[in-house]
């Protein structure tokens, strides 16, 4: 299978880790392209420790909506601007890969929430056999981006999301049921209406 995108390691790694890190790169990708047909084209950085990742979390906050940030983000984030996964190797799980990953071959044009929902939404379905292998997320992502993204799948089904999350589909979301509806809102107008009612937003 051919890998498309670039692999950068920002810190010193022993050859073993540099093995390992390619593998689970390689077996991410691999499922993701048995199932969607495409890989990702994302350049991916590999940093270690919490600052380094905290200071590449913090370079890429464009705005309130893109800096809702769940626990996840300290381990892997994806920048759909500038084209890049960072991923902090020294504790991340093969399902912290898949979800970047997953994030990379999502189409641009969806807004932050909707994109976060097909990504959390696939990674869980493609580790329904390996739960052990999956991030850890807080009760809110459940909320916020799963739970609607699981109700759109139960509509249009799961071969119908796949085409929409990779913008081979198009959907007229005003016929959806309202919750679900929010998913396809402008960025500012959802992350304003989670502010009202959750307080903070959910992590921003």
């Amino acid at each position: 299978m051919p890998q498309r995108c670039g692999i950068t390691f920002l810190t010193d790694a022993a050859i073993d880790e540099i093995q390992k890190v390619f593998s689970l790169i390689e077996y991410a990708n691999k499922t993701i392209d048995e199932y969607f047909g495409i890989i990702t084209s994302f350049d991916i950085l590999i940093c270690r420790g919490s600052w380094e990742m905290e200071v590449q979390v913090i370079s890429r906050k464009q705005s309130k909506f893109s800096a809702t940030y769940d626990d996840t983000k300290s381990i892997g984030i994806t920048d759909y601007r500038l084209e890049e996964i960072v991923i902090r190797y020294d504790i991340a799980k093969f399902g912290h890969y898949l979800h970047e990953l997953i994030h990379g071959i999502i189409s641009k044009s969806h807004p932050h929430q909707l994109r976060e929902g097909l990504a959390w939404y696939f990674t869980l379905k493609l580790t329904e056999e390996y739960r052990y292998v999956r991030p850890p997320y807080p009760s809110w992502v459940n909320e916020l981006y799963i739970y609607p993204t699981k109700r759109l799948a139960e509509i249009v089904g799961d071969d119908f999301l796949k085409d929409l999350a990779i913008g081979k589909a198009l959907i007229q979301h005003e016929l959806l049921p309202k919750g679900v509806q929010d998913l396809f809102l402008p960025e500012e107008v959802f992350y304003s209406k989670m502010t009202f009612y959750h307080g903070d937003g959910g992590g921003s």
